[in-house]
């Protein structure tokens, strides 16, 4: 397993650090396999994809916990409430093919104890809760509260490139006895001075440039038409949606939520939603000769228009010397108290720059450079 060491890029006086963000694809084939997988999916009917799914995840990066640091690599997601990574104690296959923490080679562990049990899409996660230092971007943050996981089961585990999850996601998603958002910590220990954070998601395939920005967002990554939307409901990044359109026409309904997910490649969402969105758009042709053709999805969020274009929800993967497309809308069941919504993933985040802010319990928006 490689350590990717990015370089961080701090901007010390407004309290502001960025963090480059690798890409789980590191190679043409790796992604043309990817989303052959989704197609797949979609051909034969499986319709539950939990949020917090790391076949979805495409970006991330570095941490450690520990002293002396113990290095691991992490999915940065928006919509899981837990920092964890497997423990040394961990005996499951998956574990040995990723790196393990181990609390008798650190200096400043703690022990919790609280057991931890997680259903995944790719299995169950087991453990309990530790205490150690986090460094992350840079900054070494004190007694952060973390999962150590003793039993990862599935071999979607074994197939997952980073060794755990860094969960972002809204606090009240947090379960009883659930530990805070690695990111609190960050913030209250004023490391950061403004409670929120961003994502930036370059464009094309393997494109450098992905940044994770904590403390507020860089102004050069956006044209700053910032707007910003309160949060609906608090579970989750969660919003109204007002209107949905398809080439000028409506999508019928009312009562449309959207969730914001870093973890999720495409525009998921609610059978009722996607089917009548693809039902306007039409047939995709695998060949990408149409793209010109297809109409543009329009979005309305905080009353202001959001615009995705053939380009934006369009995957054009490349395939040897030619490319494959692939809608990006896909319908899906996401479980109870999720009818009626939309997962706005990769392909939105990287059309529009997101700013996830806690402090004022909010989601911004601006068109991404």
């Amino acid at each position: 397993m490689k350590i990717f060491v990015l370089s961080l890029f701090f901007i010390a006086a407004l309290g502001v650090i960025e963090i480059p963000l690798s890409h789980t694809y590191k190679t043409e084939e790796e992604q043309y396999a990817y989303f052959k997988l989704i197609q797949l999916r979609r051909l034969f009917g499986a319709s539950n994809v939990p949020i917090s799914n790391y076949l979805d995840a495409q970006y991330y990066g570095p941490i450690s916990i520990g002293t002396p640091p113990q290095p691991f690599t992490v999915v940065f997601d928006t919509n899981s409430p837990l920092l964890w990574v497997p423990s040394k104690t961990c005996t499951s296959l998956a574990c040995h093919t990723h790196h393990t923490y181990n609390s008798a080679a650190s200096s400043t562990y703690k022990k919790n104890g609280d057991i931890l049990y997680f259903g995944y899409d790719q299995g169950e996660a087991n453990g309990f809760v530790s205490q150690d230092t986090l460094t992350w971007g840079g900054f070494t943050v004190k007694d952060v509260e973390f999962g150590e996981m003793t039993y990862l089961d599935g071999s979607g585990w074994l197939e997952t490139k980073p060794d755990g999850i860094l969960g972002m996601a809204y606090f009240s998603t947090s379960v009883e006895k659930l530990p805070p958002l690695a990111f609190t910590y960050l913030y209250k220990q004023g490391l950061v001075t403004n409670n929120s954070f961003a994502f930036y998601l370059t464009k094309n395939a393997n494109q450098a440039g992905s940044t994770l920005t904590l403390g507020g967002y860089n102004s050069t990554l956006s044209k700053g038409d910032w707007n910003y939307i309160p949060l609906y409901k608090q579970e989750m990044w969660t919003i109204k949606i007002g209107a949905i359109s398809v080439g000028g026409q409506a999508i019928s309904g009312t009562g449309f939520n959207a969730t914001f997910d870093t973890t999720t490649s495409l525009l998921v969402g609610s059978f009722n939603i996607v089917n009548e969105i693809n039902v306007n758009i039409g047939v995709v042709a695998e060949d990408c000769s149409n793209i010109s053709k297809l109409p543009t999805v329009n979005i309305v969020l905080g009353g202001v228009t959001y615009a995705m274009p053939p380009s934006a929800y369009v995957l054009q993967i490349p395939n040897g010397n030619s490319y494959q497309c692939i809608n990006g809308w896909q319908p899906e069941d996401l479980g109870p108290g999720m009818d009626n919504t939309i997962i706005l993933g990769d392909l939105f985040i990287r059309t529009y720059y997101t700013l996830f802010d806690m402090g004022n319990l909010r989601i911004g928006l601006s068109t991404a450079v």
